[in-house]
């Protein structure tokens, strides 16, 4: 059993320290270069065997976008309330991927899966880091605010159905935390 929970663990934080590096690369990019073209998304195809995996990619994939995407808004964006919003964004994203790194060491599922991002979340961060001063926040505001009522849902969904206890606890624990983040984006949008 321990050694199982050591591979998952070294499996976890190989994935965020690889999200760490496409996060950094990703905040010196320049700011000048060209949108990535609006693909259709590629989502994985979902694991009806393992749902708690499934929902783990989810949650995974949606709280490292918003830690990306956190990051840019708190360098680009032009209004106090947005970047508040931003680095209430990135400290609860940091929060969740310690919760989700414990969540998977307690799981009694297989928690392999492919931890790149499609091309829709490329495209947005793409979108974000390109976006005009002027049209940023607005931007910022509306498209994380849709990737974590996404994942509140699916949390939700989750905490409400799921069959592994470790995950079902940390869906439950994360899907307020998305949720709140959420709001303070849509208020700062209106």
């Amino acid at each position: 059993m321990t050694f199982k929970a050591a591979y998952k663990v070294t499996a976890v934080l190989a994935a965020l320290a690889t999200f760490g590096a496409l996060n950094a690369q990703a905040q010196t990019a320049p700011e000048t270069a060209p949108p990535a073209a609006a693909a259709p998304a590629q989502a994985a195809p979902a694991d009806a065997s393992n749902p708690a995996k499934d929902f783990i990619r989810q949650a995974f994939l949606a709280n490292e976008f918003g830690i990306a995407a956190a990051q840019v808004a708190i360098a680009k964006a032009q209004s106090p309330a947005t970047k508040a919003a931003a680095q209430s964004v990135l400290n609860d994203g940091m929060k969740v991927r310690q919760d989700m790194i414990t969540a998977i060491q307690g799981s009694t599922s297989d928690m392999h899966f492919d931890q790149s991002w499609d091309a829709d979340y490329k495209a947005k961060l793409a979108d974000l880091q390109t976006a005009a001063d002027a049209d940023f926040d607005q931007k910022f505001a509306a498209t994380e605010g849709q990737i974590l009522t996404q994942a509140a849902s699916a949390a939700s969904a989750y905490a409400a159905t799921g069959g592994d206890a470790a995950v079902k606890t940390f869906a439950a624990g994360a899907q307020p935390i998305f949720q709140a983040d959420a709001a303070k984006l849509a208020a700062t949008a209106g």
